[in-house]
């Protein structure tokens, strides 16, 4: 929890909560790579059970996308692994609704970093695009 909330806190613009009635349904946390402030990283999306199967986490990232803090953001990553089939889907839907790429290669490998004790983290790289130009923005 605290972890969350740091990043809500430092990383606000790049940050979304969604909210039906009082309850929070979905949320995402992501940052602008400081090297890279073209580059949005998304470290983390979660949808309620109550939200999924609706297009709530491609709305909320297309959310951050439009804000104007993100105006110059024409790559976006994260990391997957290979057997998160809903996050696959979730990138690879909004690679094309971008009208890019999606590449992937390995970030942090199960036995090098993670001491077998994680499943490999796949590093999967979006872009570039236009997210002013490809973004509906009526129906975010």
């Amino acid at each position: 929890m605290y972890c969350n909330l740091l990043q809500c806190s430092h990383f606000s613009n790049t940050s979304v909560i969604a909210v039906s009635g009082n309850e929070v349904v979905g949320f995402i946390s992501a940052y602008l790579i400081p090297e890279r402030a073209n580059t949005l990283f998304v470290w983390q999306v979660a949808v309620g059970s109550q939200a999924r199967g609706q297009g709530l986490a491609t709305r909320m990232l297309q959310h951050i996308l439009a804000r104007p803090y993100c105006h110059d953001i024409c790559y976006l990553e994260t990391t997957i692994t290979e057997s998160n089939k809903a996050s696959w889907a979730l990138f690879n839907g909004l690679s094309s609704k971008l009208n890019t790429e999606l590449h992937s290669s390995v970030m942090f490998d199960r036995i090098e970093h993670l001491d077998d004790a994680h499943d490999t983290e796949m590093l999967v790289s979006i872009g570039p695009f236009n997210a002013t130009k490809e973004i509906n923005h009526e129906n975010i």
